[in-house]
């Protein structure tokens, strides 16, 4: 893997975080073209499992599909419940062609990052590369946060001027948007922390080595916690925290139970500085819990209101959806009682793409699903050695929170949210490969990430000859 790919994704992610989240044309066009760039230098595809590849050409014919003009019989046939307001004569299925054909964009730029990410992922060197940039735009953004709330209050994420009536934390002045990067980053620092604290028992350059990335995690894990209480984001503690305990066990095997108290202890230990940075704003973010279904700017209403709207406009073409990207375009024939107020969003991510792609995105989404999840399996990861368990542990803390906190939001329509994304799961893809590869080669003793080689480098932060994990690659 060439270094310059590495370089470009750093730099795309960085670049997202500085330029407000990616929400401005321009810097979608230099996103667009980065990835370009990448896609064109790769020449090839990297190997993914066969459901992505099934839900990348389903996705293809579902834009298709909803954009090619069709007779008014035909889209009345498709989608009886527009047939009030679709447009007489030959048209598209979306209500809003354009929105559909930038939201298609949007996902193919989130897939060439995916497909970059796996490739870097799937060699040795390159997996601790792609969580050093997850981990670097964590702390670049817990660092902007906190530095506009003390010292550029006007402005959001120092970047952009503060006019929406929100806080400074996260585009479109909304914290959530905020919470949801942090999710999607926090993890890789707490990969490296773990993978770098089993090294601390070696001697010599590598403990040093070990010491350094164990330190720069530790302040990295501490900012972005504390960013994350002091932006009053409700949903994002909530739900991190959650998947936190459930994805547990991958972090930690039963028979050790020595580390299970020993990491407890660290958890413990770095949520109290992160909880003594943000004392002043815990009494308000325990208040705003009381009101977690409330729709801010929507006075009245509650999110069970807009899912029941959202919920009818699916009825109203429940097979091909209303187009991608048509949401707000629609949702006035369905919206609740909310005055003068305009709706945008669902509030729930998997819903919104339930009532614009219709019964045919949902078939794509759970192919996508399946291709991650299938990865994820407890049993598969528990069993591998720590320098992958440990990323595959992270990834699955960055998109259980993300998907939790999806329902009761809409984070992911923020650009870099996006792509932080893809990038989690490029490197679930990308492991998976590995281990593929180790399997063709007969075998996973022939894999250097999955055994202790003594004359190599350590893959991340270091290696260690530990007894539990020696020898126990991938036999699945």
């Amino acid at each position: 893997m060439p270094a310059r790919h590495r370089i470009l994704l750093a730099a795309l992610l960085a670049g997202n975080a500085l330029a407000f989240a990616g929400v401005d044309a321009v810097t979608r066009l230099a996103t667009a073209i980065v990835v370009l760039l990448l896609m064109v230098d790769s020449r090839t595809l990297p190997d993914v499992p066969g459901p992505a590849r099934l839900a990348a050409l389903g996705f293809a014919a579902l834009i298709v599909v909803q954009l090619a003009p069709l007779p008014a019989s035909v889209r009345q046939l498709l989608q009886p419940g527009f047939a009030e307001v679709a447009p007489a004569g030959w048209y598209s299925l979306s209500l809003a062609p354009w929105a559909t054909l930038e939201t298609g964009a949007s996902v193919v730029v989130a897939a060439g990052i995916a497909l970059a990410a796996t490739r870097i992922a799937a060699t040795r060197s390159g997996l601790p590369a792609l969580l050093a940039m997850l981990a670097a735009t964590c702390g670049l953004l817990a660092v902007l946060g906190l530095l506009g709330e003390g010292g550029a209050p006007d402005r959001v994420l120092l970047v952009r001027a503060n006019t929406g009536g929100g806080g400074v934390y996260g585009p479109f002045v909304n914290s959530n948007h905020f919470a949801v990067a942090i999710e999607l980053s926090l993890p890789a620092a707490l990969v490296l922390l773990a993978v770098a604290a089993r090294n601390l028992a070696r001697r010599g350059e590598a403990r040093q080595r070990a010491a350094v990335v164990v330190l720069a995690a530790a302040v990295v894990t501490v900012t972005a916690a504390a960013a994350i209480l002091r932006s009053g984001s409700r949903g994002g503690v909530l739900f991190l925290a959650f998947a936190l305990a459930v994805t547990a066990p991958l972090w930690l095997r039963r028979s050790n139970g020595r580390r299970w108290w020993a990491w407890g202890a660290a958890i413990i230990g770095l949520a109290i500085v992160a909880g003594s940075l943000a004392w002043t704003r815990v009494p308000a973010l325990r208040d705003g819990f009381a009101d977690l279904m409330l729709v801010e700017g929507v006075e009245g209403n509650t999110r069970w209101d807009l899912w029941a709207g959202t919920v009818r406009s699916f009825r109203r073409s429940p097979l091909i959806g209303s187009g991608l990207g048509s949401y707000p375009y629609v949702i006035g024939l369905d919206k609740p009682a909310t005055g003068t107020a305009v709706l945008e969003q669902a509030h729930n991510d998997w819903l919104e793409w339930l009532s614009t792609a219709g019964l045919a995105g949902a078939v794509v989404l759970a192919l996508l699903v399946a291709a991650v999840v299938a990865m994820l399996r407890p049993r598969r990861v528990r069993r591998l050695r720590h320098e992958l368990r440990y990323p595959l542990a992270g990834a699955a803390l960055a998109l259980a929170a993300t998907a939790l906190h999806e329902g009761v939001g809409f984070g992911l329509q923020t650009p870099l949210n996006l792509y932080l994304l893809a990038t989690w799961i490029g490197l679930v893809f990308g492991i998976a490969a590995r281990l593929a590869a180790a399997r063709e080669r007969r075998g996973p003793a022939e894999d250097p990430a999955l055994i202790r080689d003594a004359g190599a480098e350590p893959a991340i932060g270091g290696d260690e000859a530990d007894g539990d994990d020696r020898g126990k690659g991938s036999s699945e």
